[in-house]
């Protein structure tokens, strides 16, 4: 599935929802990543389409959406989010998120803003290194090729939600 038509109005809200949702020392970009991915895969898994309609590739810390980082700039340049780039201890470049607006809840259909706040409630403490793992051991990541498009048709795979 490449349909790059994605939804930019569920795919904004559901980052805001993350950040608001699931900030603080355990919400960096590659969590977001992860968070994005569970939205799309598992919807995906019970209804056969994604919320955001991006796509994702594989990754070697995992599955990532290919238009996030234009999503995130775009979401900067409207004054939607800041990002805040730092050296951590382990000397990897981190990602802070603020948010300037609220998620708006009623861009989602019912059964999607159900699971946005449950992937949100399951990870919220989740440490990313935990999330990657996880996502190693699924089939979508694990059947892919590096730098490949991740096949939607293994979502039957994920059963952490």
């Amino acid at each position: 599935m490449t349909n790059k038509e994605i939804n930019i109005e569920k795919y904004e809200n559901a980052i805001l929802y993350f950040i608001q949702n699931c900030n603080g020392v355990t919400l960096g970009k590659t969590k977001l990543n992860k968070l994005l991915y569970y939205l799309d895969f598992v919807f995906y898994r019970d209804n056969k389409k994604t919320i955001t309609r991006d796509f994702y590739i594989r990754e070697q810390f995992g599955p990532i959406p290919s238009d996030v980082n234009s999503v995130l700039n775009k979401m900067r340049e409207k004054d939607i989010i800041k990002i805040d780039n730092t050296i951590n201890k382990k000397g990897n470049l981190s990602y802070k998120f603020t948010t300037y607006k609220k998620a708006d809840e009623t861009a989602f259909e019912k059964k999607e803003f159900d699971l946005l706040k449950k992937i949100s409630i399951t990870f919220k403490n989740t440490l990313t290194a935990e999330l990657v793992a996880q996502t190693h051991l699924e089939a979508p990541w694990f059947y892919s090729k590096p730098l490949e498009i991740i096949d939607f048709k293994y979502a039957g795979d994920i059963e952490i939600i």
